[in-house]
């Protein structure tokens, strides 16, 4: 049983780094939630508020 438990942390770990790096790529950003998003939309799929470019 520890072997799928193992495995499972490992998958949860790459899951985590994984949306952290996409995150960073991100070019839009939710103004009322923070949402990051990588194409301009009239509302966030999350919240419904007002989408904004992430200013670097």
């Amino acid at each position: 049983m520890s072997l799928f438990r193992d495995l499972g942390k490992k998958v949860e770990e790459f899951k985590q780094a994984s949306e952290a790096a996409a995150d960073e790529e991100a070019d839009y950003q939710c103004r009322d939630c923070g949402e990051r998003l990588f194409s301009d939309r009239e509302e966030c799929p999350e919240c419904g508020g007002d989408v904004v470019s992430v200013s670097e």
